[in-house]
Order: C-alpha cells, then sequence, then structure tokens
C-alpha cells in the first residue's frame, strides 16, 4: 500500500466513477483500475460494488474511505505546515462575498494578505446572503463574507459593521439635519430592504420596535439610493460605496441605531475540509482586518 494509491481510492470514493477519476488525477483508466484492484487484495476486502455505468462504496469501504479522508487531510496539512515555513505556502481559496464589500473591504484585506503570502491566489465570487451559505455547505466556497441566519453546521465570525443610515435627497426635507432619531421619521415617506433578506430582517425588527412604519422592498443599495433620486424618499441603507455614484443625496446618522446592529460575518462550515491556506487566512482576518466598534473589538 501506497500514499497513491489512497489519494485513488479517495478520488474514485468521490466521483464514483472509473473514467472521470482518472481524467482528474491524470492517469490512465486501467492504471486506476490496477491500483484499486490491488488495494483491494492487500486489504482483503471489496472497496466497490457496481452500479450501472457508475461504483458506490461497499460498507467497508465506507468505513475505510473515513479513515483515508481524515487521514490525508492531515497529511495535507502538515505538508502546508511545512511549505508555510519556508515561505513556499501557496494554494487556491474559493471566497464567496456579497456585493456591497467587494469595493473596499475585500481588496483591502487580499492584498494585504497576499504581500504575507504571495503564493497564495483567490477566486471571489459574488452572491447575496442565502445562495452563499448555500453553496458553501455544498463546498463551492472555503469561506464567505455575508450576513448572519441561524444554522448549526455553520460558523459566523464578526469581521465589519456597516452603519444603518439614513439616506435622501438633496432637496429632502431632512436633508439639513447632520443627525436624526427614528420618532423623526414617522411622518415621511420610508422605504428600505425587501424584508425576505437577512438585513431586511434585521431593519425591519429595528422600525418595528420603534413603532415606524417603512415599505420593504429593495435587495441592495443600488436599489435604494435609485428610488431615493427618482422620488424624493427616504430611506435606510447600509453605508456601503454603492451609495458613492449617486451624488446628489445626503447620508444621515440615524443615533438611536447602534454601530453593530449590521454586522458582516465570515463563514466556514464545520463540516467541510479546510486547507491550511484557508486556515491562515481566516486566522489573519481575526486578528488584523476586523474592523468593528470598539467596544466588540475589546469583548473578541
Amino acid at each position: 500500500m501506497n500514499l497513491s494509491q489512497l489519494y485513488y481510492f479517495r478520488k474514485l470514493a468521490q466521483l464514483q466513477h472509473y473514467t472521470k477519476a482518472a481524467k482528474e488525477l491524470y492517469i490512465t483508466q486501467p492504471s486506476l483500475s490496477d491500483s484499486i484492484s490491488s488495494l483491494e487484495q492487500e486489504l482483503g476486502l471489496s472497496l466497490f460494488q457496481k452500479e450501472g455505468r457508475n461504483v458506490k462504496l461497499t460498507k467497508y469501504g465506507k468505513e475505510f474511505y473515513e479513515y483515508v479522508d481524515a487521514a490525508l487531510n492531515e497529511l495535507d496539512k502538515g505538508i502546508a505546515v511545512a511549505k508555510s515555513k519556508s515561505g513556499l505556502l501557496g494554494g487556491v481559496i474559493d471566497l464567496g462575498c456579497i456585493p456591497t464589500i467587494l469595493g473596499d473591504y475585500v481588496p483591502s484585506v487580499l492584498t494585504r494578505y497576499r504581500e504575507i503570502y504571495p503564493k497564495v491566489s483567490f477566486n471571489i465570487y459574488q452572491g447575496h446572503t442565502l445562495r452563499l451559505l448555500d453553496e458553501l455547505k455544498k463546498g463551492t466556497y472555503d469561506v464567505a463574507f455575508c450576513s448572519k441566519t441561524e444554522d448549526t453546521e455553520l460558523e459566523f465570525i464578526p469581521i465589519l459593521a456597516q452603519r444603518l443610515i439614513l439616506v435622501v435627497r438633496a432637496d429632502h426635507p431632512l436633508a439639513q439635519k447632520e443627525s436624526v432619531m427614528l420618532e423623526e421619521l414617522s411622518d415621511y415617506s420610508l422605504t428600505t430592504y425587501r424584508e425576505t433578506i437577512p438585513i431586511g430582517k434585521i431593519v425591519r425588527t429595528v422600525l418595528r420596535n420603534k413603532g415606524v412604519e417603512a415599505s420593504f422592498s429593495y435587495d441592495d443599495e443600488i436599489s435604494i439610493g435609485g428610488v431615493v433620486m427618482a422620488t424624493n424618499q427616504a430611506a435606510i441603507a447600509a453605508d456601503t460605496p454603492y451609495l458613492s455614484q449617486f451624488g446628489y443625496i445626503k447620508k444621515i446618522i440615524i443615533s438611536d441605531i447602534p454601530e453593530d446592529t449590521r454586522l458582516v460575518y465570515m463563514v466556514y462550515s464545520k463540516k467541510n475540509y479546510m486547507t491550511k491556506a484557508t486556515e491562515d487566512f481566516m486566522e489573519f482576518l481575526v486578528k488584523h482586518a476586523r474592523q468593528l466598534p470598539q467596544f466588540m473589538m475589546e469583548e473578541g
């Protein structure tokens, strides 16, 4: 038995198809078949059984896979640790992000991280929170930056606070104010995020606690900024780079909405395998790249 056989076994167990596995392993199908047969003979067990054109693990194969996968994962991490000591740590991290942090926070963080680990590269994908979390659990992404939901499979670590503010057009009656209280908004037409998305649920709770009415209609700050410009409605939105494209709006602080009301989280799956590069990246974020109110930093 050798390492190649174990890697071949794991790949075949994951893909359940000899041709596909051989292609990803860059070997011929006969070579893969011979390697698996040799492994089964050495163990004295059948690890796979045919299922149409595919194969599937036997009950013995399933048990063996759990040990092989765990052992190879640890070995990969050990190799990565050794490379990191020599400055050779590399790899690719698949990162899912909500769009509102792609214009400032993410580029800044990745630039700083690459100064330490220049051989690590990133694939960046964008989407709304619910889709990001679904893909994260599937293993499409290694890490996601998004809002928080209730899901015991996922770990949520706050990394960024985006203040909720009032957005009005420059000729709106409230535009002369630098700050307002929520109760001051009850006489104005007010809009905000769609309440079926995480940030919309947060805003809905805040407004209902204060008895303030609003229409819950939009998915992002671009839509909100656009409707403010077109209708002269007031809106509650996160203060993100998306609003900077609207030159004729005024941002107003809402004094009784705490700074930590809207948080962006770094999220990972507790069940999925994590590379050493991903672990180091997450550790870097927690230690050096969190942008949170001071009281949260002190607590953390």
